[in-house]
């Protein structure tokens, strides 16, 4: 029971913070960062997962996904965003020791809830700063992707047009 009230939880605030994930700055920005980090997550935590390193004995739609969707697909990457938009003009310093602000707490939420409940459990070969790693390292890949994604832009509008004359 505790278990269904914490994922129920967890779920409410992860649709709550939707509205504030395109508030500030370029939505379509926040928007791409938004799917990277899904396709990165889905990369890194179904192989996690299948080779039992981190399992999810409690989740929505056990039958169908061995992940906890609601982590994966809504909770993580809106952090991702807010980091983002955090860091929207920070320099390099600021947006690389800024993470923490981040992926501590949410290691600390993921460790309490690995000793406590039943929604995350850990094998032997897998521990808390596994987890600090997997989530700073795709933060600061999706920082990087949607940096990448505004440099090229501001290029390809610096670069002047061919005209056919």
């Amino acid at each position: 029971m505790k278990d269904k009230t914490i994922l129920k939880v967890i779920t409410i605030i992860g649709i709550s913070g939707l509205p504030f994930l395109f508030k500030k700055g370029p939505m379509k920005d926040w928007f791409l960062v938004y799917l990277f980090k899904t396709l990165i997550t889905t990369m890194i935590d179904g192989p996690v997962v299948k080779k039992r390193l981190v399992t999810y004995p409690y989740r929505y739609f056990s039958r169908y996904f061995d992940t906890n969707i609601i982590f994966d697909y809504l909770l993580f990457p809106l952090f991702c965003v807010f980091y983002s938009q955090f860091t929207y003009n920070s320099k390099l310093s600021k947006t690389i020791f800024s993470v923490f602000l981040f992926s501590l707490p949410m290691t600390i939420i993921q460790l309490i809830l690995e000793k406590t409940t039943g929604l995350v459990k850990y094998s032997k070969n897998w521990s808390w700063f596994h987890t600090l790693t997997v989530l700073t390292l795709t933060f600061w890949s999706s920082r990087s992707f949607i940096a990448l994604i505004r440099f090229l832009t501001s290029m390809r509008r610096k670069t002047p047009q061919a005209t056919n004359d």
